[in-house]
């Protein structure tokens, strides 16, 4: 049976290399879903909370500790997942170059910016990112994961709202509210091809609707032919929906994937940016 809860005290898995591990990683605190594919309802989430992070040091430091203090997420998995939040970011043609030309790029967006330079490359969609993280919290978890890819959350967004757009005729925007509404992640493509991308700090859901139509317009989306998806925070989404109905004719909420389904009936409770990552 799925569970949902805020802790980690409780979870008991027998054989942990049939199961797989997804991590989201913010400023705040660890957010991990555990699922195996070969039991139904299997879905497993929890939030663990960083203390002492009023510096880059600090935060490394809380991140080790919670880390450690949660042995499970150390255990033999088939899989991990893991994504991380940044603000310091740039989405680069695939394939752009080396390391060294992705840091070059980077630093003209991002002058005398100090910490851990990462690059994803070659997901779907279709574009390398370049991001920067606290000073070694990357090193940090290449280390602890068994050198996995570290991927961006937005990029994990982008690549999965790609996926779900790659045959469209109809331009999208994505938008994923989360934090309760203080923090929304928009993904917009034309007919398919990912055109822009960016996370946004909001105090009230009118931010979320002013950078919201912003982009549209901005791209220049069809008012009444091309769509916008929304997902995250049910009770912000329910109360966002109709307002932007009188700028957009198309505002539907995104649908849960069957695959998430399959592992949970309540799987549309958990993160959908995880679900995003583990599928």
């Amino acid at each position: 049976m799925s569970s949902l809860s805020d802790t980690t005290s409780d979870i008991r898995i027998d054989d942990t290399s049939l199961w797989t591990l997804s991590l989201f990683i913010d400023a705040r605190s660890i957010n991990l879903m555990l699922h195996n594919d070969q039991i139904g309802d299997s879905l497993v989430c929890r939030r663990i909370d960083l203390a002492g992070r009023a510096n880059e040091d600090e935060y490394l430091h809380a991140l080790e500790n919670a880390v450690y203090d949660n042995p499970l997420l150390l255990a033999d998995f088939k899989r991990v997942n893991v994504s991380v939040d940044s603000r310091k970011f740039i989405f680069l043609p695939p394939g752009y170059g080396t390391d060294g030309d992705a840091r070059r790029a980077f630093d003209v967006a991002f002058p005398d910016v100090d910490g851990d330079f990462a690059v994803s490359r070659g997901y779907n969609c279709r574009a390398d990112v370049a991001f920067m993280l606290p000073r070694g919290v990357h090193t940090f978890l290449k280390r602890t994961f068994s050198n996995i890819p570290v991927r961006l959350h937005l990029e994990v967004l982008c690549s999965y709202f790609r996926g779900q757009t790659n045959l469209s005729t109809v331009n999208k925007e994505a938008v994923y509210i989360r934090d309760g509404g203080g923090t929304v992640d928009i993904c917009a493509f034309r007919q398919g091809r990912l055109q822009m991308a960016n996370t946004f700090t909001c105090r009230s859901t009118d931010d979320i609707i002013f950078y919201t139509l912003a982009l549209w317009n901005t791209l220049g989306f069809d008012a009444t032919g091309d769509e916008i998806q929304i997902t995250g925070d049910k009770a912000i989404r329910a109360t966002l929906m109709p307002r932007l109905r009188e700028y957009v004719t198309y505002v539907v909420p995104v649908m849960m994937p069957p695959a998430a389904m399959r592992l949970a009936s309540d799987a549309a409770k958990a993160p959908f940016n995880l679900i995003a990552l583990a599928i």
